[in-house]
Parts: structure tokens; C-alpha cells; sequence
């Protein structure tokens, strides 16, 4: 009896140190929050670092070097040390809750522009009559604005008529006054410094 349970003993020792050894060399790299990350906000390599962990089959949507990360948003907030998976960041913004996006024909440029950018969209408004600043025979042109935390959730791209359009994220209220607006006049995108 003794004999057969040194032996159990013994396979059960062996069985242990096999299990920590394979668990010492199939480790993988995962990318993982050095610090707070925000939802909505752009990750910056160094808002991330690297660390080994043993190799699971639940890592496999995981990121395992830092550049794939670097430039895309995160959806959702990631506390510092977890573990940053690619349902976590992705290259588009998210749209705030009680927000709306909505495609935008833009007069201006937007080749400046990055994803997540909030910008202030106006429209040129003319008035007939003189103003200070106008001579008597000019109309005064002015800029009225729409929304004043659009965010760029798309990137710019141009229409078959070479218009620049952008997707931009705003509550309800601003995008209805933002699409009313662009049916009579140029939208404007201005970038706050």
C-alpha cells in the first residue's frame, strides 16, 4: 500500500512539474493599459505596455504588439492593467450616448481633420442690408453657429461632384439645424485650438 501511494505521489509530482513548465514556455505577449484609458479617447503607445501571460485560447481577440493599437479609440473605459482587446478600440469613434451622426457636406477643408477631432461647424449667412463693415452696395456675410462639439466619427471623403463629406456625431437638436442649413447654405468646419 505504501508503495502504491509513493507511486501515485510521485506520477503526481511529475504531472505538476510538467504543468508548470509548459505553463513557463507557452506564454504569449498581450497588450495591456499602463494607464487609464477613457472612452472615446485616442490610444497613445504610452497608454500601453506589454506582459507575458501563459497562452489561453481566450486570448486569441487580444492584442499582442503595441502599434496595433496605437491611433485607434477606445470604446469603452479601460482601467489601468486590463487587458485591451480589439472590441475595446477600434479606428472609428464611438457616438456619445444621446447623440446622433450624420453625413455633412463641409466647404471647407478637411484634410486636417483626425478622427475624433470636435469642431465647431458654422454657415455663411448673407444679409442684405449694410453694416458697419460693408460698403452700402455689398451684402454683409456673417457666420452662424450650428454645433459647437461636433465630433468626426468618419473619415472625410468626396462625393461624384467633389464635395467634402464628413460623418460628425452632435445631439439631435444641432444635427436637425446642421441639416437644414446645408440645404441653403456652405457648412464650415472650424478646428478649436
Amino acid at each position: 500500500m505504501h508503495r502504491l501511494l509513493a507511486a501515485v505521489c510521485a506520477g503526481l509530482a511529475v504531472f505538476a512539474a510538467l504543468q508548470c513548465v509548459r505553463l513557463t514556455i507557452s506564454t504569449q505577449p498581450v497588450v495591456i493599459a499602463a494607464q487609464p484609458i477613457a472612452k472615446g479617447s485616442v490610444i497613445t503607445a504610452d497608454s500601453l505596455a506589454l506582459r507575458d501571460l501563459p497562452y489561453d485560447e481566450a486570448l486569441r481577440n487580444v492584442f499582442h504588439d503595441c502599434d496595433d493599437a496605437v491611433g485607434l479609440i477606445a470604446q469603452v473605459d479601460v482601467a489601468e492593467g486590463g487587458i485591451v482587446t480589439s472590441t475595446m478600440a477600434r479606428a472609428s469613434p464611438v457616438v456619445p450616448e444621446g447623440y446622433t451622426a450624420i453625413e455633412v457636406r463641409l466647404a471647407s477643408s478637411a484634410d486636417n481633420l483626425s478622427l475624433g477631432d470636435i469642431v465647431t461647424l458654422s454657415s455663411a449667412t448673407i444679409f442684405g442690408e449694410a453694416t458697419p463693415e460693408a460698403s452700402p452696395d455689398t451684402d454683409a456675410v456673417t457666420l452662424r453657429e450650428l454645433c459647437s462639439g461636433a465630433i468626426l466619427t468618419a473619415k472625410p471623403s468626396r462625393d461624384a461632384d467633389g464635395n467634402t463629406l464628413a460623418v460628425f456625431a452632435m445631439p439631435p437638436h444641432e444635427a436637425a439645424t446642421v441639416l437644414q442649413a446645408q440645404e441653403y447654405s456652405a457648412i464650415i468646419a472650424i478646428v478649436s485650438s
